[in-house]
């Protein structure tokens, strides 16, 4: 069933930054053709429910933004947001509906198997699409209607690589569940790993809804490995991890950015305690210097983001909110037909809590290796690795 986002904001306290950073009109003709729909379809039900929440807040939380400053030509957005219940077939039913709503763009989903499920309706329906799922093979090679906010499990793999060269990592054991996203982050992980001096001796799967880890651990423990990496989303690596510490494992743990939130560090507790995550740069904005490009648009978003909801924005917050911003400039700059977005997004150049991002024909993803940070869970916070802090001081800023 679909929820509907009203035209109007709700309260001050909803509103944050328009990421566009180009100032809404007021025109009484375009009041009249009447509000611009925009879809979306996330989970909010199923395994990825807290991520799809997380989606649907930081949408919502940017619609609410361009409303309060009087929407884009005068028209106001309204947010048509489908529950693909954590299920690919359901996600298909639902960008049909969205297309039969008119929706001039979708947001999402955020589930990676659901999006490489409707990736080919995208195109078919000429409808521009902005994944909030991170498998890279979703916009590799680019597909002219399909773009993602995420960092991609390519360069996420690659930064990860780098900070296990950095800390004599040589051995390594992977456990990853065998969706879309974790499939797609350990085979780029696995085919650049010799680049890195990294030798992978143990491969662990596992189901996305599994609460027993004690045979994968014990055989990572066999391995000797000098790590564990772990690529998956959801419930199931808080287990892991608090599976990991009883089972008295010393070995650094490693996570993608699919756990680089509170939606992890809360219920793992002190378990998670010096895990290891890889985070978009607005994970770490709190850690980020004065002068940092983007820096102010992730604080304002935050700030907005922790005063409606009392915690951090999560990767995915950030992820959907520069999502719609990304439509809003579009529209702003070709006007509200999924034609003219599509146009504007395949040169876009914008800066969102996820970093700045540079589209063209062939990138369609926009961010490199340079704006994914390592970070270390330290009592609940994502804190910047010194790896991290260096390179941000290599790029001219100061940690």
């Amino acid at each position: 069933m679909a929820t509907l986002l009203p035209v109007v904001a709700t309260v001050a306290a909803a509103v944050g930054p328009v990421w566009s950073n180009a100032a809404a009109t007021s025109n009484s003709a375009s009041t009249a053709a009447g509000p611009i729909k925009i879809g979306m379809i996330t989970s909010l039900s199923g395994p990825y429910t807290p991520l799809g929440t997380n989606d649907k807040l930081g949408a919502e939380q940017e619609v609410n933004a361009i409303n309060a400053a009087g929407g884009i030509d005068g028209r106001k957005i309204t947010l048509i947001v489908e529950d693909d219940k954590t299920d690919p077939t359901q996600a298909v039913v639902d960008y049909q509906t969205l297309v039969s709503d008119g929706v001039v763009g979708i947001v999402g989903p955020v589930f990676s198997s659901s999006a490489l499920a409707t990736e080919p309706y995208a195109s078919r329906a000429k409808i521009p699409t902005i994944d909030t799922a991170a498998a890279d093979n979703l916009a590799t090679p680019a597909r002219y209607y399909v773009y993602m906010t995420p960092p991609t499990t390519k360069i996420v793999a690659q930064q990860l690589l780098s900070y296990m060269k950095y800390k004599g990592l040589r051995t390594m054991a992977v456990a990853r569940d065998t969706s879309a996203f974790p499939t797609a982050g350990w085979n780029n992980m696995r085919a650049m790993a010799p680049k890195y001096g990294v030798k992978f001796i143990y491969d662990g799967e596992f189901a996305l809804t599994s609460t027993d880890f004690t045979t994968i651990l014990t055989k990572v423990k066999a391995s000797k490995a000098q790590g564990l990496m772990v690529w998956g989303s959801g419930p199931a690596e808080v287990t892991l991890t608090q599976q990991f510490r009883a089972m008295g494992l010393k070995i650094p743990l490693l996570f993608s950015h699919a756990e680089a939130s509170y939606l992890f560090t809360k219920p793992v507790g002190s378990a998670g305690n010096g895990v290891i995550i890889a985070s978009s740069i607005g994970g770490i904005g709190p850690y980020l210097p004065g002068n940092y490009p983007g820096r102010s648009i992730i604080t304002s978003f935050a700030d907005t983001f922790k005063k409606n909801n009392h915690y951090y924005p999560p990767e995915f917050a950030f992820d959907a909110g520069g999502a719609v911003a990304m439509f809003a400039k579009a529209i702003r700059e070709r006007g509200a037909t999924p034609a003219g977005i599509a146009k504007a997004l395949s040169t876009m150049t914008i800066t969102t809590g996820d970093g700045t991002y540079h589209f063209s024909a062939t990138n369609h993803s926009g961010l490199t290796a340079a704006q994914v940070a390592i970070t270390r869970d330290v009592r609940g916070t994502l804190v910047p690795t010194k790896f991290t802090r260096a390179a941000i001081r290599r790029a001219g800023g100061h940690s």
